[in-house]
């Protein structure tokens, strides 16, 4: 017998089963047991069913030997493949832990400013990139195989948009290179020598040779998007043990959209900014307004004073400079007060030109003045555009550039004035402008124009070393609101909008919540000077196509009260306040209840939003809470609300509940923040 028949063949043994042997002690009894009944047909079924070799005819038993023969052979295959996959895995990641940390080497090296050692890691990375796509493609036989080509074609489509947005980025660093040490990174910048004036007449001159190479960088970025496209993150698992792959997937093609979209963004403001900064043969004349933040209003704060100035090169030259009453006194239109401020600013029974920026959208409330303003006597005309500062712009300022002198005036700094707790800069210019005196003091805040072309004469003396901080200022106060723009050139104003640098109150295609705390101190006081600020907001999981939401504002004034009686003739900064409170929510949206109003809160529609208008007043040394609860039409599967950042105001910590998971965090500009139910 062979050793094929042997493994199949069944051979009975002589009392097989003793116990059987016991019951049935007659052998056609036991077989008719066997089979489940009785009879001689049974018996000679169940011994033909029984399987031997020995009963194959000799064709099938080639056959069983054939198949088993391929089953065999391609038990040895998919074993010597697998093997090899195995290695070429383990040699992969290898070399993609090793570009993992050159990658976050050169990362670092661009967040901590250090362009040669940025550019240095990503030529490592380019090389490392090669030796993987060499080793990936010991994979390639993977493309003949169904189901597993479109796994080896994702990560084609991987490494073919890595290796795009590494070209994107060796780019970004080339285009950034000369302006190194402006933009504050190590790095031998082509505009170190000079003056700070020189300096940035370069630098507005040569911003134009950028634009190709935004075309090239705009041109890899695309690629990166095209080959991530093409990857189904749906077709892996949500997490291989620890690493959570689908997210991944997802979160790379969010990041690389995100970068196309930005530079997208602004390009148009680095091609404009020579021609907004007067650099290609046309100077340009703006109207400056001070926002007294300290005294809080809807675009940032009281308009106290304002400025005409050209700026030709990128050079600033003041005009003129005056305070916003004798604006006010050449103004001789009697337009009625609008009821929403009417019903809070009772001092007043005609709109004032002081007053005009009611609307919390920057371009709304300028649209109204410049329609007011430009038709006065004496004023410049010929005006491109209007700036929006406040003095926390002009308190950074001082802080970067040191301490300025002005004749007739004093010392201004950013030092802790003990007084007021707040920096002397902003006390001194409250002892010039707002301290009562026995005698008419003319042109009180004349100031203001003198002092900006102090600090503008600094900044143009600065050394190199100051370029940077004045650059991160620039941004950061653009962002914080605290310098906002408004053109009369429709492309200037589209590009200034598409940076969120124009105070625009807009929502997002990207959120369905949507939320703008926007307050007016209305008391003439600067109490918001002291006051401290602090949102809560709960927000319960959809329910009928809607969420329920609770906002928790708390005001806090941290100081003792002044003495404001006029005959003290003492500085009046600290008193009561008188709030006029909006919230700016989703249209369609709709109120509970409301607490801690004088009153009974009002609610309407304005420019696309709901809004909940109320007013309260606070004390010094005291704390003030509303509570607003209302519901929002939602139908997403995820919670994303975008926070809307008033002008004027410091960063507010906020915490964000939403269905019971709580997370702080500080909102110091416009975000959009997510969160799961």
């Amino acid at each position: 017998m062979s050793q094929v028949d042997r493994l199949f063949a069944h051979e009975p043994t002589k009392n097989e089963d003793p116990e059987m042997e016991k019951f049935f002690p007659n052998k056609e009894m036991k077989d008719c047991c066997e089979l489940g009944g009785f009879g001689e047909d049974h018996h000679h079924d169940h011994k033909q069913n029984k399987f031997s070799l020995r009963n194959l005819t000799k064709k099938q038993k080639v056959v069983l030997t054939s198949v088993f023969g391929i089953f065999l052979f391609f038990t040895i295959v998919f074993g010597a493949l697998g093997f090899y996959t195995y290695q070429v895995a383990m040699e992969l990641k290898t070399q993609g832990e090793t570009a993992k940390v050159t990658a976050m080497n050169a990362y670092t090296n661009f967040k901590n400013q250090n362009l040669p050692g940025t550019e240095s890691e990503i030529n490592n990375l380019k090389e490392q990139l090669k030796n993987i796509k060499a080793t990936y493609q010991k994979l390639a036989l993977y493309k003949a195989i169904p189901i597993a080509n479109n796994y080896f074609r994702d990560g084609e489509h991987a490494l073919a948009a890595g290796e795009a947005g590494l070209n994107a980025g060796g780019k970004t660093v080339a285009a950034i290179a000369p302006y190194a040490d402006v933009l504050g990174f190590s790095g031998e910048g082509t505009f170190e020598g000079g003056s700070a004036e020189n300096r940035i007449k370069l630098i507005l001159e040569t911003l134009s040779k950028v634009t190709p190479i935004l075309d090239d960088i705009q041109s890899d970025l695309n690629i990166v998007n095209n080959e991530l496209a093409q990857i189904d993150a749906n077709r892996y698992p949500e997490s291989i043990k620890d690493v959570q792959v689908r997210s991944m997937i997802v979160g790379a093609k969010n990041g690389a959209q995100q970068a196309n979209t930005l530079l997208s963004e602004y390009r148009p403001i680095i091609e404009l900014i020579p021609e907004i900064a007067g650099a290609t043969g046309e100077r340009k004349k703006y109207l400056v307004l001070f926002q007294n933040d300290n005294e809080l209003r809807p675009t940032g704060g009281f308009l106290t004073a304002y400025s005409v100035i050209y700026i030709e090169d990128g050079k600033v030259t003041p005009e003129k400079s005056d305070d916003i009453y004798e604006l006010d006194k050449k103004f001789k239109k009697r337009l009625p007060i609008p009821e929403a401020l009417g019903r809070y600013l009772t001092t007043e029974k005609y709109w004032n030109l002081r007053d005009m920026n009611i609307s919390p959208d920057f371009k709304e409330s300028m649209d109204q003045f410049f329609a007011n303003y430009s038709g006065l006597s004496g004023e410049p005309d010929h005006i491109d555009g209007i700036i929006a500062v406040d003095t926390h712009l002009l308190t950074d300022l001082i802080e970067a550039v040191g301490p300025v002198e002005i004749a007739g005036y004093g010392t201004f700094s950013a030092q802790t004035e003990p007084r007021c707790d707040c920096p002397q800069i902003i006390y001194a210019l409250s002892e010039i402008i707002t301290r009562p005196t026995p005698y008419l003091r003319q042109d009180r805040k004349g100031i203001l124009g003198p002092l900006m072309s102090s600090i503008l004469t600094k900044i143009y003396s600065s050394p190199r070393t100051y370029m940077s901080d004045l650059f991160r200022i620039a941004l950061e106060d653009l962002e914080g609101r605290h310098i906002q723009m408004y053109f009369l050139n429709e492309k200037h104003q589209q590009a200034v909008e598409t940076i969120n640098a124009a105070g625009r109150l807009v929502g997002s295609d990207k959120a369905q919540d949507f939320l703008a705390i926007v307050n007016a101190n209305l008391g003439g006081a600067k109490s918001n000077l002291f006051i401290d600020y602090k949102v809560n907001q709960v927000v319960s999981a959809p329910e009928n196509g809607r969420i329920t939401k609770t906002v928790e504002i708390t005001y806090e004034n941290r100081h003792k009260a002044d003495n404001c009686n006029l005959e003290a003739g003492l500085l009046c900064l600290n008193s009561t306040l008188r709030d006029w409170t909006r919230l700016y929510i989703p249209a369609g949206s709709e109120l509970v209840e409301a607490q801690g109003f004088n009153g009974d809160a009002k609610v309407y529609e304005e420019n696309g939003f709901a809004v909940i208008d109320g007013f309260f007043t606070l004390e010094p040394l005291a704390q003030a809470k509303l509570k607003i609860t209302y519901t929002v039409p939602y139908t997403a599967e995820t919670y994303k609300v975008k926070l809307w950042k008033q002008g004027g105001i410091s960063p507010i910590p906020t915490v964000m509940d939403v269905t019971g998971g709580q997370e702080e965090i500080l909102v110091n500009k416009d975000m959009i923040y997510e969160a799961e139910f």
